[in-house]
């Protein structure tokens, strides 16, 4: 108690500090200086280890940032966890990084991304059981016929599921008279690849064509008195094409019939310079069914004459201009086209608007479709089966992982395969993206993105009587780079 006393009544009321019971004030002042020379000696050191350990911190926090950086960067060049035995060995090019060496990343990426497929199409060509024949401007080995030393890669009619061998059904008729053609019907009858005029098929064969049809050829002068020209022979079309006819000749439109229906003019005519002298040609199809275009469309285009068209749903899809085709959808739209013939045929000026395509050039989708048919059908199954080979590759377990683009500090390049519908060859197309920092407090990055280099033309000029036709970006198939080896698909 006598302790707790003198330490409770030991307050200096003046300074505020505890004295230790016993001790007289001037002796406390003394040991309170010693204690503070002594701790001034130590606060340089104390100083300087505190700048160390901010020192250490702040490059722990710079390493870590580092490698959120390399984590970041391994996860966009890889779409998928790597195995466990490839991590280490993935390759990350990132802000100078020593592996890039002299190379730039565009040149990084062409070694990087080449692929060493098992087959060889130029020495092991594409084998198609059927006719002898060898396609021999196909840009993938190509060859049609029998080899006792090779099993094919395809052939025409179904086959054993199991069977290394794809079986391909073709055919250009309508799906309304041989209802085999239906796509959907020939997957369920075995057929893994189906050739037809509908251009959801695998290898779509048109009844279309730059080297078959003169497309661009001039119109001539409409010479005849008649207003259309019609080549009808079927008189037992499953359509209403006959009371088309029936309608129009009741509402005085005059019709020079060369068919066995309705015929009022001799049919022994080239066909194609009869059309050029008429104002409007009866483009009549047997069935009215989606890309069922058939070459009554096509030799109306030739002729310079407007088509009026009873056939596809989407025959506007083919037109080559505004206003160039006249559409009977139903027996109801009779009466009003009726009425555009003959307001067309009164007024030249409005009559010329319809085939200004004839002089200005067809439309870019027109030009895209009829230029599918540039390379022929043949020679596109080549190319489809060979990608069909390519992506089965890709595909498998053990095939080559491939970086798909290559980060040097903010900028970074994205590297694309890119190959013009109707080649086999994929070529280079190198994006490069910068990261624009505004450096305000906040801000977010932005990209742009623009084509760096290409080592392929997206143009591909053809001269046919004096016109230059442009191939557009929607005749390429673009394939980005992958390691998950989709399948590849055709855009358009």
């Amino acid at each position: 108690m006598g302790m707790l006393s003198n330490l409770r009544n030991s307050r200096n009321p003046e300074d505020g500090l505890l004295l230790s019971s016993g001790s007289s004030p001037p002796a406390a002042g003394q040991a309170a200086a010693a204690g503070k020379r002594k701790w001034s000696n130590f606060l340089p050191v104390f100083i300087a280890l505190v700048v160390l350990a901010e020192i250490a911190f702040l490059g722990r926090l710079d390493m870590a940032k580092n490698a959120a950086a390399r984590v970041d960067s391994w996860a966009d060049s890889f779409l998928y966890q790597s195995p466990p035995g490839l991590r280490e060995k993935a390759p990350v090019v990132r802000r100078n990084d020593m592996v890039l060496g002299s190379e730039t990343c565009e040149e990084w990426l062409e070694r990087e991304d080449a692929v060493p497929y098992s087959r060889d199409f130029d020495q092991v060509p594409i084998l198609v059981a059927g006719a002898e024949k060898e396609r021999r401007n196909c840009s993938v080995g190509c060859q049609f016929g029998y080899d006792s030393n090779r099993t094919p890669d395809a052939l025409f009619g179904t086959l054993n599921e199991k069977s290394a061998t794809v079986s391909v059904h073709r055919s250009m008729e309508s799906a309304q008279y041989y209802p085999e053609n239906d796509i959907a019907k020939a997957r369920r009858n075995g057929y893994r690849i189906v050739m037809t005029t509908s251009l959801s098929s695998d290898v779509p064969v048109g009844y279309f064509s730059w080297a078959e049809y003169d497309i661009m050829a001039p119109p001539e002068p409409k010479t005849e008195k008649a207003l259309a020209a019609a080549f009808i022979s079927n008189c037992g079309a499953r359509n209403f094409r006959l009371q088309v006819l029936d309608a129009l000749e009741k509402l005085k439109i005059p019709i020079d019939s060369y068919g066995a229906c309705h015929r009022n003019r001799d049919g022994r005519v080239n066909k194609v310079e009869a059309l050029k002298r008429y104002k409007f040609s009866l483009a009549f199809e047997n069935s009215n069914e989606e890309d069922y275009v058939t070459e009554k469309y096509f030799q109306s285009l030739v002729a310079g004459t407007i088509p009026v068209v009873v056939g596809a749903p989407n025959i506007q899809d083919y037109a080559p201009g505004p206003g160039s085709v006249l559409h009977i959808k139903a027996l109801e739209d009779v009466e009003t086209v009726a009425k555009t013939m003959n307001e067309l045929s009164e007024n030249p000026t409005a009559y010329n608007q319809s085939l200004r395509w004839k002089f200005e050039g067809p439309s870019d989708s027109f030009k895209a479709l009829v230029d599918m048919a540039a390379v022929h059908s043949s020679c596109r199954l080549c190319i489809h089966l060979a990608t069909m080979i390519r992506d089965k590759e890709e595909s498998s377990p053990g095939f080559k992982r491939r970086p798909c683009r290559c980060t040097r500090g903010s900028e970074i390049v994205h590297h694309v395969y890119v190959r013009e519908r109707g080649r086999f060859k994929m070529e280079s197309i190198f994006l490069r993206v910068w990261e624009l920092n505004s450096g305000c407090p906040g801000a977010r990055g932005a990209e742009e993105v623009q084509v760096h280099e290409t080592h392929t033309s997206l143009e591909r000029r053809k001269t046919r009587k004096h016109t230059r036709r442009r191939r557009r970006l929607q005749s390429l198939q673009a394939i980005p780079c992958r390691v998950d080896a989709e399948a590849s698909a055709l855009l358009f």
